[in-house]
This record gives C-alpha cells, sequence and structure tokens, in this order.
C-alpha cells in the first residue's frame, strides 16, 4: 500500500453498505451440520466491471474453471458461493453441476446465466446435492439485502472459526467510495493464492482493466505475501467488483492512488485475518528479510523460512532457534554471507556475525510469548526486501486436517 496515502480500515461491517449490491447467507442442507449457513450471494442491481484472480494449482475446481472463463468478458451480475463441497475433482458431472447451479440463480434474481460466477469450498472430490443448492437459492434470493455481509461471510466459512471482513472508503473526485472486502480461510494456505475465498466490491467507477492492475498489485503484498502450511488449494479466488453507483470520473493520478491505498489495505486486512485464524495457530509471525540483492531474493528466503516445518513447530514451541532459522534460510537456494546474517526476534538480535548470542535467547523467547512478534533476517546485501505473514504449527492443526474428511 502506498505510505503517502493512509487508509483506515475497519473490521467490523455493521455500518458498512456498498451501493449496487446485496448480499445474503443461508443454510441449503449442503454441510453436514445441521442448520450451518452454506450458500452465499453477491448480487449486483445491473452488471457491473469485475476481475479475478485464481490458484495456479494445475488440479482447478470446475467453479474456478466456469469463473475465469466467464470473468474474461469483465463483467458479472452475480457470484455464488456454497461451503461444504469443493466440487474438484468431480469430472464432467461437476462441470454440469457448476453450470447448472449459475443457471438456477441466474432464474431466480432474472439475468443471464452467463453473468453469473460461481465459488465453492469444501471436501475436494464431493458433490453437492443441486436439489437443495435450488432450494437453497430460492431462499437467499428472498433474504438479499444491502446489509447483509456478515450473513454472508459466516455462509463461505469451512474451518474458518470467525468471519473475515473489512471495509474503508476514501474520497474519489469528491464522490465518497466504499471498499469492502470478505474472504474466507484458515488451512491449505500458501500462494498462489492461499486457499480462501475473498470477495471485494467497491461502487467506484473503475473499467476492468483497471481493476485488473489495482487487484494484481493489491495481491503481491496482502493474499499472496501470507502462508499457514504451504499447500496450495485447488479453488482458490479472488473477485474484485465495481458498481459505478458512486459516480465517481475514472480515477487517475492522486484519486488513482487513493482507490488503490484502499483496496491494498482491505486486501491487507483479510490477509492478516487469515493468517491469524490458521487452523490450530496460536501464533501469528512476519518473517520479514531485508539487505537482499533483489526483492525476488528477499522473497525466497522470506518464504522458505515461513514455510519450514521445524521453524514453525519452533513458533509453536516458543523456541528462539536459530540454527532452524537459519538453516531454512540457507536452503532457499539464494546466496548470501552466514556470516554477514542478522536475526532477531522482535527488537532482540539474536544472531550475528556469524554466532548465535546465546545471551539474548531468553528475551528473545519472552517475546515469542506474545501472540504476534516478527522475525527478522538482514542478509546485508543489498536494500531490497520482502515480508511474509505464517502461523506456528500446532497439535490442533494436525488432529483438525486429520479428521477433515472423517
Amino acid at each position: 500500500m502506498p505510505r503517502s496515502v493512509p487508509v483506515h480500515v475497519h473490521v467490523k461491517t455493521e455500518s458498512c453498505c456498498v451501493e449496487g449490491f446485496r448480499f445474503a447467507g443461508v443454510s441449503a442442507g449442503l454441510k453436514q451440520a445441521a442448520g450451518a449457513k452454506d450458500l452465499g450471494l453477491i448480487v449486483a442491481e445491473r452488471p457491473v466491471a469485475a476481475v479475478g484472480a485464481f490458484t495456479t494449482n494445475l488440479v482447478k475446481a470446475a467453479p474456478v474453471r466456469l469463473a475465469a472463463e466467464r470473468l474474461k468478458r469483465g463483467r458479472i451480475q452475480a457470484v455464488m458461493v456454497n461451503s461444504g463441497s469443493a466440487n474438484c475433482f468431480t469430472g464432467k458431472a461437476g462441470d454440469h453441476l457448476a453450470v447448472e447451479s449459475c443457471a438456477a440463480l441466474a432464474r431466480e434474481i432474472g439475468c443471464a446465466a452467463e453473468m453469473v460466477v460461481p465459488c465453492s469450498t469444501g471436501v475436494i472430490g464431493h458433490l453437492y446435492s443441486l436439489e437443495r443448492l435450488r432450494a437453497g437459492l430460492k431462499t437467499a434470493a428472498r433474504e438479499l439485502r444491502p446489509e447483509g455481509v456478515d450473513d454472508f461471510a459466516r455462509a463461505i466459512m469451512t474451518t474458518d472459526t470467525r468471519p473475515k471482513t473489512a471495509w474503508a472508503r476514501v474520497a474519489l473526485n469528491g464522490r465518497p467510495v466504499t471498499v469492502l472486502g470478505i474472504a474466507k480461510g484458515a488451512g491449505m494456505i500458501a500462494p498462489n493464492m492461499a486457499t480462501m475465498l475473498a470477495f471485494i466490491v467497491t461502487n467506484a467507477r473503475a473499467t476492468p482493466r483497471l481493476l485488473r492492475a489495482v487487484l494484481g498489485r493489491a495481491l503481491a503484498h496482502s493474499l499472496n505475501a501470507i502462508t499457514i502450511d504451504g499447500d496450495m488449494s485447488t479453488n482458490d479466488s479472488v473477485l474484485l467488483l465495481a458498481s459505478g453507483a458512486a459516480a465517481n470520473r475514472e480515477p487517475v493520478g492522486g484519486a488513482l492512488a487513493r482507490f488503490e491505498a484502499a483496496v491494498s489495505a482491505v486486501a491487507q486486512s483479510l490477509a492478516r485475518q487469515i493468517v491469524y485464524d490458521g487452523e490450530g495457530a496460536t501464533k501469528l509471525a512476519a518473517v520479514e528479510v531485508s539487505g537482499a540483492r533483489s526483492e525476488k531474493d528477499a522473497e525466497a528466503v522470506a518464504r522458505h523460512v515461513a514455510n519450514s516445518p521445524l521453524v514453525k513447530t519452533a513458533l509453536f514451541g516458543r523456541d528462539p532457534n536459530v540454527g532452524r532459522i537459519l538453516a531454512a534460510a540457507g536452503a532457499s537456494g539464494v546466496r548470501f554471507d552466514p556470516d554477514r546474517i542478522e536475526l532477531r526476534v522482535g527488537s532482540v538480535k539474536i544472531a550475528a556475525r556469524g554466532r548465535v548470542i546465546v545471551g539474548a535467547l531468553e528475551k528473545a523467547r519472552s517475546v515469542m510469548n506474545q501472540r504476534e512478534f516478527a522475525l527478522t533476517l538482514n542478509l546485508r546485501l543489498g536494500r531490497a526486501g520482502a515480508s511474509i505473514l505464517t502461523s506456528d504449527l500446532s497439535f490442533d492443526y494436525v488432529k483438525i486436517n486429520a479428521e477433515y474428511t472423517s
């Protein structure tokens, strides 16, 4: 996010509505848990500018393929999200289910089927009931309202322990513009993109081309800069929709900087909430690498450290284990001089000049007792840096995922 454009981000959405959009979240009986919300809708009053970014996993879910194809036009009117079933690795039946589900919603809201984009999250290899979905869509369509954000946020959750929302307001050419984000994700988190679904809507007027550029830059330092377990999902989807209801001029210059800062700030808040809510997570750590020759090198080191199971278990055990952190950095493929590197936990330096600072370890351990802290590695080779948010690897993470399909 541009440092010169500060944006205040709100997490609670009770007072947030976005002109041109309505939301709903209902129970359609798609999840095993009785009464759990499992079907969410975002519906625009008319077709809106829309772009998306999707998982780069070779194994892509049917809704991902269909959504990516339909977003090539740059305009949609509705987003339909089911939880409980990923509709992935389900063959031709899964493709048919995604298409028919969109057609069912289109009939309910009176738009062309091609204007509906599907997203799914849940267990891979399972289909959901189209009959139950159709019944749920009738209920959800009746419950659509501008204030239905929280219902939608809860309907898209799987192993999440809480809904994830964020919003910001800026002025573009004298017009008040709102940017609202809603996401789900707690496990299988690693770019690109992370196992999550994220939806960012705004009343700004913007072309799909501009939205695509803004979203790409925002993702680089938010939803593509996090990891929980290093595993990439098959269903990752991020959508950015603009209704144009603010009737602002196409943002350029300072207005564009403010709009991009708002989108980035919202995306960063969602990213942080996802890692904070990581399956079984007890720690949120920012792995910050500085002094690298290039941003690419800095990111490679940060990502290797952030994804290391040994580093993550050290985070869980509140163990300032220099060896594990530096070994992960050294295995990243980036060349650096171990004798030059400096390592800190929070503000406490625990390694420098090729040696562990033994006397500082107890103080570092006290820093690691906190819920959030930073691991900072200065390679002392250049001026580039990168930061990746990660979580620890706990007993509960193993338990949650060992029992996921049972």
